[in-house]
């Protein structure tokens, strides 16, 4: 049986896991506590689908929306021109994106959204560069 708390508790985490498995938990956390660490801000790019990545760099944003946001509208369009010279944008998600949100979830502190963009933009790089080696290095 549940007891009083416990039903509330469990919830909040379901909440969250759909949250975290649709990309749109920073902005739970964000209702919730209002500190929204990287890895969260990342939730969307390496989940979301193509129609809320559009979205997302799609909406027009007045100068004083927060810095993350902006980050994150800016990132979604780089992700999707990515995807569109690249591959699909679900393989980029498992291939480059989850592992960078997985890494951000290692150092709790120390990640601005100036830095965010710099190491998603670096992964991005490294995976269009692996993958220009590979056409062009010989057949065996």
């Amino acid at each position: 049986m549940w007891h009083p708390g416990e039903k509330r508790h469990a919830g909040l985490l379901v909440g969250d896991c759909e949250a975290f498995l649709t990309g749109r938990i920073a902005e739970r956390i964000e209702r919730r506590s209002g500190c929204v660490p990287a890895w969260a801000w990342m939730n969307l790019l390496a989940h979301g689908t193509e129609e809320e990545l559009r979205a997302e760099c799609g909406t027009s944003r007045p100068p004083w929306t927060p810095v993350w946001r902006q980050a994150r509208s800016y990132l979604a369009g780089e992700v999707l021109d990515f995807a569109d010279a690249c591959g699909s944008l679900s393989e980029i998600q498992l291939r480059v994106l989850a592992p960078v949100e997985l890494a951000l979830t290692s150092p709790p502190v120390g990640y601005d959204p100036r830095k965010w963009v710099l190491t998603v933009m670096t992964a991005l790089d490294r995976d269009r560069h692996a993958r220009c080696r590979r056409r062009v290095s010989p057949s065996d």
